[in-house]
């Protein structure tokens, strides 16, 4: 049957446009052919049982209003769309045509057949409670019907006693069609969209990668690179007037080039994250805490409480990021003497801090600089913004600095909720007490 509520048709996302083509096209001529039994064998079987003239012709020509009205909306995909648009009307000759082949035949068995195809078009293009409507006044004509048409009482109640439940079983079997079609398509529509979202989200996380790694240039390679350049510059300038200084001057250019190609390979081992476990993580951040210590001298410590497991190998290496970068910000800017570094569990709440002695900051007056340096703070922020926390940092000059980054633990789980400033100002001396240089120690 030709679906023209374009609730049940070939677009099925289940099946190729081929498949639901030919599926479209079975269901049609199954209509066909019901329609086609329904006229044709009472017409033959009253010929044959000694229907006089006029009665033959009075079939004859209800059976062909009927077999126009049915057809065209089977076989003709315009006609029905024009016939989707008046189809109580519709419906209402439809039955009406069937109701006199009824009468005129007194055919108690096959005849009532030619209610049950526009019964199929009732379901499909009108709502549930209309087609029930249109069932029972269907099945309501075919008793009254057979009555006109003098047959006994109790040949109409077997009539009607069949018919009653292949219309029921017809409305069930075709509203769960229906039902399963739409809620194939709306799968597909989700399905469709959810990898739009993917596809953007994937867009959104290349382009916060590329600007971490062109800060993470920026605060490493180009500020190593321009120290070289300006200390080779000066021992140029020296090389005939002065050449101790200026060996001095190439000896420290030489100094920052082996620094900035340790910055080149920490960037690199950045970048080609392994899928890490708790396990794991625990072992990375006392590689991070070992090398800190024997590449700077600062006296680096590593701090742990009720280590979350229930974390995925991505959001470890979220939190490995943020201890590496912070702790490439104090190497580079703190002149600090010991390094905390924590993680732990507190109830719902991830909690992660990286504290030092250092010589500190204002940290409202940190921000990028004219010589394109200054980029560390921002990358901070912005892996913790994209890990689904918040990065919350203390510090005055002379005082060391703190670092927290905070999390809900059901973020994991796909919860958004964030942590604000004011949170942390209610809550974070609360948690953790106070350490030595006036910094927050967990």
């Amino acid at each position: 049957m030709r679906p023209q509520s374009d609730r049940l048709d070939s677009t099925n996302p289940l099946l190729s446009p081929a498949e639901g083509l030919i599926v479209t096209q079975i269901i049609n001529w199954s209509g066909v052919m019901a329609v086609l039994i329904g006229v044709v064998l009472p017409l033959l079987s009253g010929i044959v049982g000694g229907w006089d003239f006029w009665r033959t012709v009075s079939y004859t020509a209800a059976g062909l209003l009927y077999l126009g009205l049915v057809l065209s909306y089977l076989l003709s995909p315009a006609a029905a769309g024009r016939l989707y648009h008046v189809i109580h009307p519709y419906l209402f000759l439809c039955g009406v045509a069937a109701f006199g082949l009824t009468i005129i035949s007194a055919e108690p068995y096959l005849q009532p057949l030619v209610f049950t195809v526009p019964f199929v078009f009732g379901v499909l293009a009108t709502s549930p409670r209309m087609a029930a409507l249109i069932g029972g006044s269907y099945v309501a004509a075919i008793g009254l019907a057979l009555l006109i048409a003098g047959l006994p009482p109790q040949t109409i109640m077997i009539t009607v006693a069949v018919y009653a439940p292949i219309f029921l079983f017809m409305f069930g079997m075709i509203r769960l069609a229906v039902d399963q079609a739409n809620a194939h398509r709306e799968a597909a529509r989700l399905a469709a969209e959810n990898a739009r979202l993917a596809a953007e989200n994937a867009v959104v996380a290349t382009l916060a990668e590329r600007n971490r790694i062109a800060r993470e240039l920026h605060d490493t390679i180009a500020q190593g690179l321009t120290a070289v350049t300006m200390q080779i510059e000066a021992a140029q300038r020296a090389l005939h007037r002065d050449p101790e200084r200026t060996a001095t001057r190439l000896s420290r250019a030489h100094e920052l080039a082996r620094q900035t190609l340790a910055d080149v390979r920490r960037s690199v081992w950045a970048l080609a994250e392994q899928a890490l476990d708790s396990a794991g993580l625990v072992a990375a951040l006392e590689t991070l805490t070992q090398d800190l210590q024997a590449r700077s001298g600062i006296r680096a410590e590593l701090r742990r409480y009720d280590l979350p497991t229930e974390l995925s190998p991505e959001q470890n290496n979220q939190i490995l990021r943020i201890v590496q970068e912070s702790l490439a910000n104090v190497e580079r800017h703190s002149q600090a003497a010991q390094v905390e570094i924590g993680i732990r569990r507190n109830t719902a709440m991830l909690e992660l801090w990286v504290r030092d002695d250092g010589i500190g900051f204002e940290p409202q007056a940190a921000g990028p600089r004219d010589d394109g340096g200054g980029f560390g703070l921002s990358s901070l922020r912005e892996r913790a913004r994209l890990a689904g926390g918040h990065l919350h940092i203390e510090s005055s000059p002379g005082a060391g600095r703190r670092s927290l980054y905070r999390s809900q633990t059901d973020h994991w789980s796909g919860s958004h909720e964030r942590t604000t400033d004011s949170d942390f100002d209610r809550r974070g001396s609360a948690d953790c007490p106070r350490g030595p240089g006036g910094v927050v120690r967990g």
